[in-house]
């Protein structure tokens, strides 16, 4: 910084400095000193100007270093509040790092739950299903034995069973349809006659089929009996 000679006027005393600072700022310190001078002076009328000079030296000596001593417990204080600061902002950090984890495991306790509440539910599922599978096998085991025991029926020559009541009925529609083939083929018969008929084959007296047998002349007329053979499989 370049340093200047100014000429400061403090209460009626010229005086030369050199200094860095500019003139302004140095012309306010030369009147702050004045002013102080003045009021010395008014409040001790008999004193000398040097004697306030030195008064008002004193004053703002004592100002300097309470004012420096101010600042240096100041600048203390400001360390301790930083170092506050950083321990508070740590505590924080492990405040919002605990309420995080605290969360993480109400989430997890929670999860939990709803996986032992899942398992329970499926535990009870498979339980009903194994019970369902027993059932079914059983059920499969009795229609097979059924169905050998039916097989064994129908391979083996002894004496006809008794009729269901199905084979019943059966027998009984079988009956009925024969007996409108035979009035159909009457009122045929009965029919007038056109000049010049073709001659025609003197109609083919038919037994009475048994319904629970399977015979060529049903499935030529349309009747089908519903018992099969054995060796139609």
């Amino acid at each position: 910084m370049d340093k200047r000679r100014v000429r400061l006027n403090i209460n009626g005393v010229v005086c030369g400095l050199i200094t860095g600072e500019s003139e302004e700022y140095m012309q306010v310190l030369a009147d702050e000193v004045g002013d102080m001078m003045k009021q010395i002076m008014d409040a001790s009328p008999f004193i000398t100007r040097e004697a306030a000079a030195l008064t008002a030296a004193l004053s703002i000596c004592d100002d300097c270093h309470k004012n420096a001593d101010l600042a240096k417990r100041l600048r203390e204080r400001c360390e301790e509040l930083q170092v506050e600061a950083e321990l508070w902002q740590e505590e924080k950090v492990e405040l919002l790092k605990s309420a995080v984890d605290t969360q993480k495991d109400a989430q997890l306790a929670e999860k939990a739950a709803r996986l032992s509440e899942k398992a329970s539910r499926l535990e009870t599922e498979n339980t009903r299903l194994e019970e369902q599978l027993q059932r079914l096998q059983g059920a499969d085991a009795r229609a097979q034995a059924l169905e050998d025991e039916n097989a064994a029926l129908r391979q083996s020559a002894g004496a006809p069973a008794e009729p269901s009541q199905r084979e019943l009925k059966l027998e009984a529609e079988n009956r009925e349809l024969t007996g409108r083939l035979a009035a159909l083929e009457e009122r045929l018969a009965q029919a007038p006659k056109e000049p010049a008929p073709a001659p025609k084959k003197p109609p083919v007296k038919r037994r009475r089929g048994n319904p629970l047998r399977q015979e060529p002349d049903m499935d030529q007329e349309g009747l089908i009996s519903f018992f099969e053979t054995p060796g139609d499989e």
